[in-house]
C-alpha cells in the first residue's frame, strides 16, 4: 500500500475542517498499528462527507490492511471516481486487485499509471511481477494436466526474461524430471537451491526427484537436509519414509507417516502411505481404518483407491471372493480418477491374468509398464500374459526387458 503520499493532501484541506480531524486522527491511529480506531475515525468523517476524496482514499487502506480487501475496493474505486488521476490510490486498487487473483483488472490500473507516470517504481514492480505470475501460473496449470513440454517451454521464456523466482526453477525442474532429463533437472533444481538455500521445500523436491530416479542414498541425505531446515517438513518425511520401507525398516517408516500425517491431515498422500506400511506391518484392520476415512476425506484422490484395493487382496488378509469384487471395484474407480496410475492397471491385470482373462489382462499390464518402465514386476507379469497369448517373441522381449533391470539392481 502506497500511504505516505496521503499524509501530503492531508495538508491540502482546511485548518479547522471537522472532516479533516477525523481523517488525520485515523491516518495517525494507523501509522501506529490499530486499525479499528482508525476505520473509526475514517467512517466518522465519510459520514460528515461521504465524497471526501481523501477519506475514501486513506479508509481503503485502512481496510486492506485488515485484510478486507473487497470491501477496501469499493472505497478505493469511488475515490478514483472523484479523483481519476490519483495514481497511489490507483496503485492500493491495482495491488489489491492482484492480491484477489483479478489480475487483468490490475494490469490495466498498472498500465494507466504508467502511461500518465512512467517513474512510478512501485507500479513497474508489480506489473512485472503480474507478468512473471500469469506465467508462472500458465506453466504450472499445464504441468498438473500432464503438458510436461509445454509448461517447460513456459518456464524457459520466464527464466530468460530475467525470472530468478526459486519457484520458477523447482518446477522447471519437475518439467524436466517428467521428461526423463534427470541430469538437467538435478542441475536447474541446485540452481534453485543456490538462489533459496534456506527453504526446506526444495530439498524436499530435489529428495523426491532423487528417489524417482532410483537414487536412494542421495535421496536420503537429501531430506535429511530438507527436516534439518525444518523438521516437520511433509514431503520430506514422505521421502524418508519410502526409503525406510525400500531399506525393510517398516516400523520406522511406519512412524515416519504417522508423524506426517499428524503434521498435515490435508495431505492424502501422507495418509495413503500410512496405510500401506500398514499393511506391510500386517495390521490390516487399522490399514483398513486408514484407507477408509481416507477416501471418505479425500474423495478424488485416487491412490487411495488402489491402496486400499492392495490390502484386500494381500494374501495375508485371506481374502474370498467378495473382497477380489470390491478390490475391481476399487481399482476400476482408481483408474477413473486418475487413468496413468500404474498401480492399479498392474493390479487389474494380475486379477484378470489369475483369472484366465490374458487378452483382457494385456491391455493393463502394457500400460502398467508403459507408465513405470523401470519397474521389472510390470515387466514379468506382462511376459506371462505374452506366453498365455502365444505371443513368444513379445514374451521374449519383456523377460530380457525384466532381467536388464533385474541386473542394474546387483550393481
Amino acid at each position: 500500500m502506497v500511504f505516505c503520499a496521503l499524509l501530503l493532501m492531508l495538508g491540502m484541506q482546511a485548518a479547522q475542517s471537522p472532516v479533516r480531524q477525523h481523517v488525520e486522527r485515523g491516518y495517525a491511529l494507523a501509522q501506529k498499528g490499530d486499525l479499528t480506531a482508525a476505520e473509526g475515525e475514517l467512517r466518522q468523517a465519510l459520514k460528515l462527507a461521504p465524497d471526501d476524496e481523501l477519506a475514501l482514499a486513506v479508509l481503503g487502506v485502512v481496510l486492506s490492511r485488515q485484510g478486507k480487501l473487497e470491501e477496501a475496493n469499493t472505497y478505493l474505486e469511488r475515490a478514483l471516481k472523484l479523483n481519476p488521476s490519483d495514481a497511489d490510490t490507483r496503485y492500493n486498487l491495482a495491488s489489491n486487485q492482484a492480491r484477489l487473483g483479478k489480475l487483468d483488472a490490475a494490469r490495466m490500473n498498472l498500465d494507466r499509471i504508467l502511461r500518465e507516470k512512467p517513474g512510478h517504481i512501485e507500479a513497474a514492480a508489480l506489473r512485472d511481477a503480474i507478468k512473471a505470475r500469469t506465467g508462472y501460473d500458465a506453466a504450472l496449470a499445464q504441468y498438473r494436466v500432464g503438458h510436461f513440454a509445454e509448461s517447460q517451454a513456459l518456464l524457459d521464456q520466464l527464466i530468460a526474461g530475467g525470472s530468478r523466482d526459486p519457484k520458477t526453477f523447482s518446477l522447471l525442474a519437475w518439467c524436466d524430471h517428467r521428461l526423463n532429463q534427470t541430469n538437467d533437472a538435478l542441475r536447474v533444481m541446485r540452481q534453485a537451491i543456490e538462489m533459496a538455500p534456506a527453504d526446506a521445500t526444495l530439498y524436499a523436491n530435489a529428495a523426491q526427484i532423487l528417489l524417482e530416479g532410483g537414487d536412494m542414498k542421495a535421496a536420503y541425505a537429501t531430506a535429511g537436509k530438507a527436516l534439518e531446515l525444518e523438521p516437520g517438513n511433509v514431503q520430506a518425511l514422505k521421502v524418508k519414509g519410502l526409503i525406510d520401507l525400500e531399506h525393510g525398516d517398516v516400523k520406522q517408516a511406519l512412524a515416519t507417516f504417522q508423524r506426517a500425517v499428524e503434521l498435515d491431515r490435508s495431505d492424502p498422500e501422507a495418509l495413503e502411505r500410512l496405510g500401506t506400511a500398514q499393511r506391510m506391518l500386517f495390521q490390516y484392520a487399522d490399514a483398513a481404518v486408514t484407507f477408509e476415512r481416507g477416501m471418505a476425506r479425500f474423495p478424488r484422490y485416487a491412490r487411495l483407491y488402489a491402496a486400499y484395493a492392495k490390502l484386500l487382496l494381500d494374501p495375508g488378509a485371506r481374502p474370498d471372493a467378495a473382497a477380489e469384487m470390491r478390490a475391481i471395484r476399487l481399482l476400476e474407480k482408481a483408474l477413473v480418477l486418475e487413468p496413468s496410475l500404474a498401480e492399479a492397471h498392474y493390479e487389474l491385470g494380475k486379477l484378470m491374468l489369475d483369472g484366465g482373462k490374458a487378452a483382457d489382462a494385456v491391455g493393463h499390464l502394457e500400460a502398467a509398464a508403459k507408465l513405470d518402465p523401470t519397474n521389472g514386476a510390470r515387466h514379468l507379469a506382462l511376459a506371462s500374459a505374452y506366453r498365455r497369448l502365444a505371443r513368444t517373441s513379445d514374451q521374449s522381449r519383456e523377460l530380457r526387458i525384466y532381467r536388464d533391470l533385474e541386473a542394474q539392481k546387483v550393481r
